[in-house]
């Protein structure tokens, strides 16, 4: 068995895919590491498939170019679990910089761990333009991690703590954490309706089968964040789709006071929420309460649409 499974869905990405390939090019392997790069190709209509049989034919990465030609991001990840052969398998993303240590760094550290199932590498973000004067990474006005793309736990190896689920940008779990896990939900993540939350769904079910995580910060890479992504306008995008994904990955119909499927409590903070953002005259203040009332809707989003999600669910 190969030591490690590195696994990445990718669609129309040709652009991109060579300064992934390079990265992982340049990593500093153990002469007797043996691993796959298992690249899943999502449907794509441009030249991504070309893109990756020009670098499996380039000869310097263990590249297999997977095909699941039904869009959904999920979906593509569980294509290539069955596909792959690593005593551990390891997630990431195709606009990613894996640093030189990132890859051995896992593998040293699953070997140095046989009682830990799960690992955790550090995640920082790569800005691709000018950081505009209002984006915030630290300090009262910082935006959420998952907006800026980090997962920073300092430079020590240690268990995370419990109530914290990385996501799948930058995680390890062994070939056997992952058959008792099971499959990630296909009717979530990138290519549906609900384009969030597959991977921390995933990630939260194995800690809620008691699996841990160990964190790895030799494990680094860089997360890309284009320049469309540091605009205030997707920010608050950002934080109303996420809220209303976890409503449909995690809810059930409220059980409580409601007004047609929606919980009193969530109408009540979107009133308050949205006048306290209209009344706040100060630039960030406005855009932080902004943010939350852009949740709170999301979240409304959500259970209005909850029953159709939960029928088409049965329905399938």
């Amino acid at each position: 068995m190969l030591n490690a499974s590195v696994i990445i869905s990718t669609r129309n990405r040709a652009s991109i895919l060579p300064r992934l390939f390079d990265a992982l090019a340049a990593m500093r392997l153990n002469s007797d590491t043996r691993w796959e790069l298992l690249m899943v190709d999502n449907g794509s209509s441009d030249d991504t498939v070309a893109v990756i049989t020009a670098e499996a034919e380039r000869g310097r990465l263990p590249v297999h170019c997977v095909s699941e030609p039904v869009p959904g991001k999920s979906r593509a990840l569980n294509r290539a679990i069955k596909q792959a052969q690593g005593e551990l398998l390891v997630f990431t993303d195709d606009d990613v910089e894996p640093q030189t240590s990132w890859l051995q760094a896992y593998i040293d550290a699953a070997a140095a761990h046989p009682q830990i199932d799960g690992f955790a590498g550090k995640v920082l973000p790569k800005w691709l333009g000018d950081i505009p004067a209002w984006l915030h990474t630290e300090g009262e006005f910082a935006l959420p991690r998952g907006i800026t793309n980090t997962r920073d736990f300092g430079t020590s190896q240690q268990f995370l703590d419990e109530q914290v689920i990385p996501g799948g940008v930058n995680t390890a779990l062994r070939a056997e954490a992952v058959a008792k896990n099971g499959w990630f939900r296909e009717e979530l993540g990138p290519g549906t309706s609900v384009p969030f939350t597959e991977d921390t769904e995933y990630m939260g079910r194995f800690r809620r089968g008691g699996g841990e995580f160990w964190y790895v910060p030799e494990a680094l890479l860089h997360h890309c964040n284009i320049p469309e992504r540091m605009t205030k306008a997707y920010v608050c995008r950002w934080m109303f789709d996420v809220a209303r994904c976890q409503v449909l990955a995690y809810a059930e119909a409220p059980a409580g006071k409601n007004v047609a499927g929606i919980p009193l409590y969530l109408l009540r903070n979107y009133l308050s929420r949205i006048l306290s953002f209209w009344l706040e005259p100060r630039e960030q203040q406005r855009l932080q309460k902004k943010m939350k009332w852009m949740f709170t809707a999301g979240e409304i989003a959500g259970y209005r649409q909850l029953p159709a999600f939960k029928q088409t669910l049965a329905a399938n």
